[in-house]
């Protein structure tokens, strides 16, 4: 009588975790470059949007309560505006946004980021991280987000680097 081993072999259990990687890979289809984009660009509308009307809201502000000094105000506010669309991006948008199923411009095209591993909607963390890591690459002169967004086309999962370095791919919804 043959005596089975104690452990699984090796070889099958790196072919039964391939087989598993080809279903996942066969039940959810990677998200195009194209949808990407514009889900980019319509998030990148919402966002310029509401620091905008917030923008308006506290100049209005302002000037409503004749404070001292109205015009440097008023010209320091304008001026911190892409500042506080990117804050306001990083820190509330992107990160609450894509842990609750995706952005809004994610929403409309049908895609969303989940985890590589999982296939499920990545935990609040990661998605906050993956947004620090590309307002880091948006900071250094944009040349590295542009960089990080055409990484799409040499990756094994159509992954950006803010998505490689977090672990996530963006798909098509079902």
């Amino acid at each position: 009588m043959i005596s089975q081993p104690a452990k699984p072999d090796a070889i099958d259990q790196l072919l039964s975790r391939i087989a598993r990687e080809a279903e996942l890979e066969n039940e959810q289809r990677l998200a195009t470059f194209i949808q990407r984009v514009i889900a980019r660009l319509v998030d990148t509308a919402i966002v310029i949007g509401v620091a905008y009307g917030v923008q308006v809201l506290f100049v209005n502000y302002v000037k409503a309560h004749n404070t001292i000094n109205v015009d440097y105000i008023v010209k320091s506010v304008e001026q911190a505006m892409p500042a506080f669309a990117l804050i306001f991006w990083v820190i509330i948008y992107s990160p609450i946004l894509e842990g609750t199923g995706g952005t809004i411009g994610k929403r409309l095209v049908g895609i969303q980021l989940v985890d590589i591993n999982t296939r499920t909607i990545p935990p609040f963390r990661m998605t906050t991280a993956r947004a620090w890591v590309y307002l880091v690459f948006v900071v250094l002169l944009f040349v590295p987000a542009i960089l990080s967004c055409l990484a799409f086309f040499i990756t094994d999962y159509r992954q950006t680097w803010h998505d490689k370095f977090t672990g996530m791919i963006c798909v098509k919804k079902k």
